[in-house]
C-alpha cells in the first residue's frame, strides 16, 4: 500500500514537474520567438534602408545618366547640324564654282565661236581673193599658151603664105584645137585639183580615225586603272563631266565629293 502511495506520489511529482519545465520551455520559446522577432524587424528595417539607399544611388545614377544623355544628345544634334551646315556651305559653295566654270566655258565657247567665225571669215576672204588672183593668172597663162599654139599652128601650116580665105579657115581650125586643148588641160587641172581634196579628206578622215583610236584607248585606260588610283591622279587626266560620266555614278560622286571637300576653283584638278 506504501509502495502505491509512493508511486502515485512520485507520479505527481513528475507531472508537476513535466507542467514547471513545460511552462519554462514555453517562457524560454516566447522570449526567443519575440527575440526572434525582433531581429527580423531589425533586418527587415536595415534591409528597407538598404533598398531606400539603393532606390535613392539608382535613381541618383538615372537622374546623372539621364543627364548625361541629354547632354550628349543636344551635343550630337548640334554637331549633325554644324556638318549639315557645313555641306550646306560646301554644296553651295560647289555649286557656284560649277555655274562659274559653266559661264567661263560658255563665254570661252562663245569667244572661240567668234573667232572661229572671224578666222573661217577671214579664210573665206582670203580663198576669195586667192581664186581671184588664181583666175587672173589662169586666164593670163591660157591666153599666153592660146598665143603659143596659134603662133605655132601658124608656122607649121604657113599660114602667111595662105591667101585671105584659107587663112581664116585655118585660123579658125587653129582655134578649135587651140579651145579642145585648153579645155583639156582645164579638165586635168580640175582632176589634179579635185584628187588634192581627196587626198586632204582622205588625210583628215585618217586623222580623225587615229585620234578617235587614242581617245578610245584613254578611255579604257581611266576605266581600267581610275578606280584605283583615285586621290592620285595627275592633273588633266579626268578632262570633263563626260570622262566621269565613262566611270560610272560612285566614281563621279566620290570624285565630286572630294573636289567639294577641296573647294578648288579650277575644277578639274585630279584628286
Amino acid at each position: 500500500m506504501e509502495r502505491k502511495l509512493e508511486r502515485q506520489r512520485a507520479t505527481r511529482e513528475f507531472i508537476v514537474e513535466f507542467k514547471r519545465k513545460r511552462e519554462e520551455w514555453k517562457a524560454m520559446e516566447r522570449q526567443r520567438m519575440e527575440e526572434e522577432n525582433l531581429r527580423i524587424k531589425e533586418f527587415a528595417k536595415t534591409q528597407e534602408k538598404r533598398e531606400e539607399v539603393a532606390k535613392a544611388e539608382k535613381r541618383a545614377r538615372e537622374q546623372a545618366l539621364d543627364k548625361v544623355q541629354r547632354a550628349l544628345t543636344e551635343q550630337i544634334k548640334r554637331d549633325r547640324e554644324e556638318r549639315e551646315e557645313q555641306e550646306l556651305v560646301r554644296q553651295e559653295l560647289y555649286l557656284e564654282e560649277q555655274e562659274q566654270a559653266i559661264r567661263r566655258r560658255e563665254r570661252d565657247e562663245m569667244e572661240a565661236r567668234i573667232r572661229q567665225r572671224l578666222e573661217l571669215q577671214r579664210e573665206r576672204d582670203e580663198q576669195i581673193q586667192f581664186k581671184r588672183l588664181r583666175d587672173v593668172e589662169i586666164k593670163q597663162e591660157e591666153e599666153k599658151f592660146r598665143q603659143q599654139l596659134m603662133a605655132k599652128f601658124a608656122e607649121d601650116d604657113r599660114i602667111e603664105q595662105m591667101n585671105a580665105q584659107k587663112r581664116r579657115m585655118k585660123q579658125i581650125e587653129h582655134k578649135r584645137a587651140v579651145d579642145v586643148l585648153l579645155e583639156e588641160r582645164r579638165r586635168q587641172m580640175a582632176v589634179d585639183k579635185q584628187r588634192e581634196i581627196n587626198e586632204r579628206v582622205e588625210a583628215e578622215r585618217i586623222e580623225q580615225i587615229r585620234k578617235q583610236i587614242i581617245e578610245e584607248e584613254r578611255i579604257k585606260l581611266l576605266r581600267e586603272h581610275a578606280h584605283r588610283l583615285l586621290g592620285y591622279l595627275p592633273k588633266g587626266v579626268i578632262r570633263d563631266e563626260k570622262d566621269l560620266d565613262y566611270l560610272g555614278n560612285d566614281f563621279k560622286n566620290e570624285f565630286k565629293r572630294r573636289q567639294t571637300n577641296m573647294q578648288n576653283p579650277n575644277g578639274w584638278d585630279n584628286m
